[in-house]
């Protein structure tokens, strides 16, 4: 049986074709199974970070407010305290509170917690102390040198990868005192503002690394993946996203 040479070049076409097809198909089932492992490993990541970071939030409200360790900041000094670093100094206080008086019962006797380290505001994001990212907008007090605790993101962020962006994937929890915005210009502290400590709050930026948690949202309706945990009431603004 004679078979002419354009019945050769049409399989040798469709044997080529036909390659060319199983390589990708091969290629996109490659792709199709790192995408999942990978899925898999970084919610495996996700998860154990989202959940020491909420026992993190936990643990700095038991220190404010008390709990089975004894007595918090709250008890001692008779308020809240305006940052994580009056956790750790008491000079924020008034004088006769800086020291326990063992006869009133009163006074500061920390530090309240013991994991802390001293922050530098350049190695977390922009969003914690730069204006040109509107830190005012959600951070009440926060500098260089304070000591904060840190949350349990480690940001895998391309940027993460690189010497420059060291800032972005260090970042603290940061006690939030809101107000009523009563100007309604989207800061708290202007003369006609009403601060509300009743809605104080913990707040960690979350994976992305970003507060997005308005101090003049005083039920922080609007989060993003910000962790929120507030100090006196259930969650007004919803809830955060589930860590699984």
């Amino acid at each position: 049986m004679m078979v002419s040479n354009q019945s050769l070049r049409r399989l040798g076409s469709m044997r080529l074709h036909m390659t060319r097809a199983e390589r990708a198909a091969v290629f996109v089932l490659v792709l199709a199974v790192t995408g999942v492992v990978m899925s898999f490993v970084r919610g495996d990541d996700f998860a154990a970070e989202c959940a020491a970071t909420d026992a993190s939030l936990k643990a700095i409200r038991a220190a404010i407010l008390g709990g089975e360790a004894g007595l918090g900041y709250r008890a001692d000094s008779g308020e809240i305290p305006r940052s994580i670093q009056d956790l750790f100094e008491p000079a924020s206080l008034p004088a006769p509170l800086r020291t326990f008086d063992p006869v009133t019962g009163r006074g500061w006797r920390g530090p309240y917690l013991t994991d802390g380290v001293r922050i530098n505001v350049r190695k977390a994001h922009c969003s914690f102390s730069d204006v040109s990212c509107n830190s005012q907008r959600f951070v009440n007090a926060l500098a260089t040198g304070d000591m904060v605790v840190l949350d349990g993101f480690r940001r895998h962020a391309p940027e993460c990868t690189n010497s420059d962006a060291e800032r972005y994937c260090i970042n603290p929890v940061v006690l939030q005192i809101p107000c009523d915005d009563a100007d309604r210009n989207g800061i708290c502290g202007d003369a006609s503002d009403m601060w509300l400590p009743g809605n104080a709050r913990l707040v960690s930026a979350g994976l992305n690394g970003i507060l997005e948690t308005a101090l003049t949202d005083y039920k922080a309706t609007a989060r993003g993946d910000d962790r929120v945990l507030f100090l006196f009431m259930g969650d007004p603004g919803g809830r955060n996203q589930s860590c699984e």
